[in-house]
């Protein structure tokens, strides 16, 4: 009887086990991390002055989350930690006597960090065993670590009597706590456990709104273009 019940208890294990790591396999989460660069800019606004804006080089990295959908959908989040910015200038003339004239650069720099929760709906199309192309379209929510913001002036004036001078001036602010969010949308490559993403980011909400004669631009916006590397364990 003992025997019996031994056989029995090893049968039900044999066949439960093939059933219990085919439930672990099918489960529709998946986590992951990644990496990678940025390459960010600001979108000025209406009402700010002739400008030219420079993006800057940044990083960026974090965990990923996605779950599975049918049919090949799957929505997928996470948490990073990004770096954004840019680098706006602005010249300008000014002749306040017939003899004399003025000249004036400027130079808006703003480097900023954030903690950013994206949520996207993907798709992907495999292209044989091991290799898929997905695409996603989403939005993204990021609350603002730190904040620098630097300002500098050059002014150079050459005077009635044709003697030239030079006065510069440097302004620098710090600031945290400012959210962001936007839309965002891209398209990867995914070999095995790998993935190489691009993905653009178009911020929505105005980050600051100022006067030109203070320095600051008005209206500017988020625009960001992320290159990264996952693993998925």
């Amino acid at each position: 009887m003992k025997t019996f019940a031994l056989l029995a208890i090893s049968g039900i294990s044999l066949c439960a086990a093939p059933v219990i790591k085919a439930q672990k396999a099918e489960s529709p989460w998946t986590f992951g991390v990644k990496a990678g660069i940025n390459s960010s800019t600001f979108n000025i606004g209406n009402g700010s002055t002739p400008n030219n804006t420079d993006g800057i080089i940044g990083f960026n990295g974090g965990v990923t989350m996605e779950y599975a959908l049918r049919n090949g959908f799957f929505l997928s989040s996470g948490l990073e930690f990004t770096t954004k910015g840019a680098d706006n200038g602005t010249s300008s003339y000014l002749s306040p006597a017939p003899n004399s004239l003025t000249y004036t650069l400027s130079k808006d720099s703003r480097r900023l960090k954030y903690l950013q929760l994206p949520l996207t709906v993907g798709y992907r199309v495999p292209l044989s065993k091991d290799v898929n192309v997905t695409f996603n379209a989403g939005g993204y929510f990021a609350y603002g670590i730190s904040g620098k913001g630097t300002y500098e002036t050059w002014e150079v004036s050459r005077n009635e009597d044709g003697t030239t001078s030079v006065t510069s001036n440097r302004y620098e602010s710090k600031k945290s706590g400012d959210t962001d969010y936007g839309l965002l949308g891209g398209v990867g490559l995914e070999y095995k456990r790998f993935s190489f993403n691009f993905n653009y980011e178009l911020g929505l909400r105005t980050l600051h709104t100022g006067s030109a004669s203070s320095g600051m631009n008005t209206g500017w916006k988020n625009r960001n273009a992320a290159f990264t590397v996952g693993y998925k364990f």
